[in-house]
């Protein structure tokens, strides 16, 4: 009887003991995957930061000063209200480039329901140094319904009532100029009382 006694207490102390052994290897798994967690969501964070896209850097082209003639109105169409606006001439300048534009391009515009102006100008430069270079500029621009009236009327307006940018596709012979064809550009567009100013950006 006192083996059997001494037995049940070895028994209860062992059963004890494994309790004791799985609470503690539970609140381990629990530490343990805590843990793995709060790792994980750092590796997370931190692929997150290193993969955020850097954005590409621009580099100035010129600055092309563009003379205009009144518009010819076509009037409403199915796309919207087409007007042409001869380009008559102008001048550019950048860091490696100036010259002359020709005359004899036109802005095609359609100015749709909501009131923004989509434009497509075709017209020719000609560099200093005697280059012939075309130009297809497709673009857009916002404003207010009073905005584009005082645009209309030729008055000064400030480019920060108006949103005007576009994208300028060059198409130029080889040589000096022939990186124009193989790159991206994109251009902020002023309108001024006598002119349009686009000054162009190259997207490296």
């Amino acid at each position: 009887m006192k083996h059997l006694l001494n037995f049940k207490n070895v028994m209860l102390i062992f059963t004890e003991n494994k309790i004791r052994v799985n609470l503690r290897f539970q609140r381990n798994q629990r530490h343990l995957r805590a843990i793995i967690c709060i790792v994980f969501c750092l590796l997370n964070m931190n692929s997150f930061a290193q993969s955020t896209p850097e954005a590409p850097n621009l580099e100035f082209v010129c600055e092309l000063k563009v003379k205009l003639k009144a518009p010819y109105i076509v009037g409403d169409t199915p796309h919207g209200m087409r007007r042409i606006i001869p380009i008559i001439g102008g001048g550019f300048e950048g860091p490696k480039m100036k010259g002359e534009i020709l005359d004899g391009g036109a802005d095609w515009q359609i100015v749709r329901k909501d009131g923004v102006a989509e434009l497509e100008a075709h017209y020719q430069i000609k560099t200093d140094d005697g280059v012939i270079i075309y130009i297809k500029n497709t673009g857009l621009r916002v404003a207010t319904p009073e905005v584009a009236a005082r645009i209309g009327r030729g008055e000064a307006v400030s480019p920060s009532e108006y949103y005007f940018r576009a994208i300028p596709k060059f198409e130029a012979p080889q040589g000096k100029y022939e990186w124009m064809n193989n790159a991206i550009f994109i251009c902020k567009g002023i309108r001024n009382p006598d002119n349009v100013a686009i000054q162009v950006w190259k997207v490296n």
